[in-house]
């Protein structure tokens, strides 16, 4: 069985969660604190072997060798919360809607994604939500339930051809908005940071 961890000190927290691939840990970490953050990071990969590590560029220049995993970019870590939410979210969230986990749509877009890791079926994924055109799946995103207590956005990803429209923009705002309407106090959401159209 996966192992999942989650540890806050003070306004510093650090998650352990899946990775892209089976059996992956990943440690995510944020707080300004340097020495605290490292030793939110130390704490939770004290007993286990972690595949990577996702901290602020300054914490990483400070993580030991044994932590400092190769990645194929530099991973931007957005949390919103409800009071960043002001403007009205439900119109950025016209036209995306609630999709079945298990719908064979969802595989074949992620594939159009770098950073992509839980797929449909996948058991960490509390909510799906797509924008369909016709029967085509052209944009989708999840909301996960791996760090108890902290909805975290995964998988969004827009059909190449689709892209520039707005839709991937909806599917964050349906999620987010859901997450939210349940009285979810923040959302975590994570990208690559060179990912400025996703910004």
């Amino acid at each position: 069985a996966q192992v999942f961890d989650f540890r806050i000190d003070g306004a510093h927290v650090g998650l352990v969660r899946p990775g892209r691939r089976a059996r992956e840990l990943w440690v995510s970490a944020l707080g300004n604190d340097p020495e605290r953050v490292l030793a939110l990071i130390e704490a939770l990969s004290a007993d286990r072997e972690i595949d990577g590590i996702h901290v602020h560029d300054e914490i990483y220049a400070q993580l030991p060798d044994r932590l400092r995993i190769p990645d194929p970019g530099h991973w931007s870590i957005w949390l919103i919360t409800a009071s960043d939410a002001t403007r009205n979210v439900s119109d950025w969230a016209r036209g995306a809607v609630a999709i079945d986990a298990h719908d064979t749509r969802i595989d074949p877009l992620l594939a159009h994604s770098e950073s992509a890791y839980l797929m449909a079926g996948d058991r960490s994924i509390r909510r799906w939500v797509g924008v369909i055109e016709g029967e085509r799946l052209v944009a989708v995103g999840a909301e996960s339930n791996i760090a108890e207590g902290v909805p975290h956005l995964v998988s969004i990803c827009t059909e190449p051809s689709h892209r520039r429209r707005g839709h991937g923009k909806a599917v964050t705002a349906q999620l987010v908005m859901g997450a939210f309407e349940r009285g979810e106090p923040l959302v975590y959401l994570e990208m690559y940071a060179g990912n400025e159209a996703a910004a």
